[in-house]
C-alpha cells in the first residue's frame, strides 16, 4: 500500500509522560449496525455516536487543563506537521475506552499475518495521545508506523481517532483525508474525506497497509482528537 518514497509520523511515544490524566467516565453503548460505516472495507472505518456530545465536552475540558508540547520541525522522512500534542501511558484508561464498544465493532478483525501467527484484535495501545488543531494546524501527508508493545508482543495494526469536537461544534475544514494512491494531485476522486463529525471514532490500517494520509487545517474552529492504536496478539 505504501510508495517508496514516504513521509513518517513523528513517534508521538518519544514524549509521552507515565501519569495518567483525571478523564471522566466512559460508558459502555452497544452498536448497532448504523453506526458502523465502512468508507472504504477493510481499511477505513467510522463509528458514529462513539461518545456522546457530554461526554466530549467533558473530554475537552479535562484536556484543556494538560500542558500540550507544539510539534517539532519535521526530521528529514518526517511529515510537515504544526499541531499541538499531549501524551501519556494509561492502560486502564485505554481498557476503558476498548470496552466502551470498540472491543464490539473490532470483534472478529484479524491482523494482515493472521495466517502466519493467528494475531486478531485484543485491545488498544496504552499510549493514549492528545491532539489540538487550532485554526490553520495540521498534519502533513503521511504514513502511520505500527508499534509493539515489548511487554506484551502485541503489535499495532490499525490507528483509531477519536473526535471530539466537529462541524457540529462549528468547526470549517479539519478532515482526515486519504488518498488511493501515493500522490496528491488535487484529484477528489482519488481522495475519501473522513467526515468530522463530533463523538466518532475513526478506524484506518496503518505499517505497511497504511494509506497515505493527512489532516487538513481548521479554517474555524479547534479539533480535538484522541488517539490510540488497535493491538493484535
Amino acid at each position: 500500500m505504501r510508495g517508496k518514497k514516504s513521509s513518517r509520523a513523528y513517534d508521538d511515544a518519544k514524549c509521552s509522560t507515565p501519569s495518567s490524566v483525571p478523564f471522566p467516565s466512559i460508558f459502555p453503548k452497544p452498536l448497532s449496525t448504523d453506526s458502523v460505516d465502512w468508507l472504504l472495507p477493510d481499511q477505513l472505518c467510522l463509528v458514529r455516536n462513539f461518545l456522546t456530545a457530554k461526554e466530549c465536552a467533558t473530554f475537552i475540558t479535562a484536556c484543556s487543563q494538560l500542558t500540550f508540547i507544539a510539534s517539532p520541525p519535521p526530521r528529514k522522512g518526517e511529515a510537515h506537521r504544526t499541531n499541538d500534542r499531549f501524551s501519556f501511558e494509561d492502560q486502564a484508561f485505554a481498557e476503558k475506552l476498548w470496552e466502551a464498544g470498540l472491543a464490539q465493532c473490532c470483534q472478529g478483525w484479524v491482523g494482515s499475518e493472521a495466517k502466519v501467527n493467528g494475531r486478531t484484535a485484543s485491545g488498544l495501545n496504552p499510549n493514549i495521545r492528545v491532539y489540538r488543531y487550532s485554526p490553520s494546524q495540521l498534519f502533513g501527508a503521511h504514513y502511520d508506523d505500527s508499534v509493539t508493545d515489548p511487554k506484551t508482543g502485541k503489535k499495532s495494526e490499525w490507528t483509531l481517532l477519536i473526535y471530539l469536537s466537529g462541524i457540529e461544534d462549528g468547526i470549517e475544514g479539519g478532515e482526515t483525508v486519504f488518498y488511493k494512491d501515493h500522490s496528491r494531485k488535487g484529484d477528489s476522486d482519488r481522495e475519501i474525506v473522513a467526515p468530522l463529525e463530533r463523538g466518532s471514532a475513526l478506524l484506518h490500517r496503518h505499517g505497511n497497509a497504511c494509506m497515505l494520509h493527512e489532516a487538513r487545517p481548521p479554517r474555524k474552529g479547534t479539533k480535538w482528537v484522541l488517539r490510540s492504536d488497535v493491538m493484535f496478539g
